[in-house]
């Protein structure tokens, strides 16, 4: 996914992208991404590709 985003990342402005593990259970990856959306800014993920060590 990250090599698929970063062409068109180039030509045009993307909101970003949080990468996390299928294994994880979906309520702790929900908990996780809400964490990250607590702690910072959106603008901080624009044009960024993020991998939620988890």
């Amino acid at each position: 996914m990250p090599r698929h985003f970063a062409g068109p990342i180039d030509q045009q402005s993307s909101p970003g992208l949080m990468i996390i593990s299928q294994d994880l259970e979906i309520g702790t990856a929900i908990d996780e991404l809400l964490l990250v959306w607590l702690a910072t800014d959106a603008q901080e993920w624009v044009g960024q590709v993020g991998f939620l060590p988890v």
